[in-house]
């Protein structure tokens, strides 16, 4: 990773990494509780990346990164199976490696734009009776939806392949349902 350049303004984001590090460094026995808060507090007050390089200076390498390291995330599988009723899942949510849809005369919507992925593929597995399933993907994501049988109903898969995001899978059945998979719609300043 490129170090930042030290004029650069720290962001709100870029501070809480640098105080998971200290915490990473307390927890580790590297830092007493008292350095801990007094080098927080610095942090909290800095401006620039150069009023916190020092902070970080008699820590290992690893330490001194500002970006936090992406770890996989342990989400167990989710299963969604409303009886005449509607699911949205929408916004800041974690998605998990699999998902299990088994509605019964119920719509439900998977919009994945702003969530974070525990995985890179990502697996719905469908067994839908006289409901829907509508998924919304990020930009960088795509759907494959050649696992799935039809029985009286049909799957409209509006997405391309991308090699650099997340990957999402769909198998199972569909009685007397629609899946559909599409991304963000926009008209104007509206977006939906």
């Amino acid at each position: 990773m490129s170090v930042p350049d030290p004029n650069i303004r720290l962001s709100n984001a870029e501070r809480e990494i640098l105080i998971g590090r200290l915490h990473a460094a307390t927890e580790e026995g590297r830092l007493d509780l008292d350095e801990f808060e007094e080098r927080s507090r610095q942090v909290y007050e800095a401006k620039v990346y150069a009023d916190v390089e020092h902070l970080l200076a008699d820590l290992p390498e690893e330490g001194r990164a500002l970006a936090a390291p992406r770890r996989p995330k342990a989400v167990p599988e989710m299963v969604l199976d409303p009886k005449h009723s509607r699911v949205v899942r929408e916004g800041a949510w974690t998605v998990p490696a699999r998902i299990k849809v088994v509605p019964k005369h119920s719509p439900i919507t998977l919009d994945c734009r702003h969530a974070d992925f525990a995985a890179a593929d990502i697996e719905i597995a469908l067994d839908l009776v006289h409901s829907s399933l509508r998924l919304i993907l990020p930009r960088n994501a795509s759907a494959v939806d050649d696992g799935v049988r039809l029985h009286g109903g049909r799957v409209a898969n509006r997405s391309r392949q991308s090699a650099d995001g997340p990957r999402f899978r769909l198998t199972g059945r569909a009685k007397w349902s629609r899946v559909t998979v599409r991304y963000e719609r926009r008209f104007l300043w509206w977006r939906w």
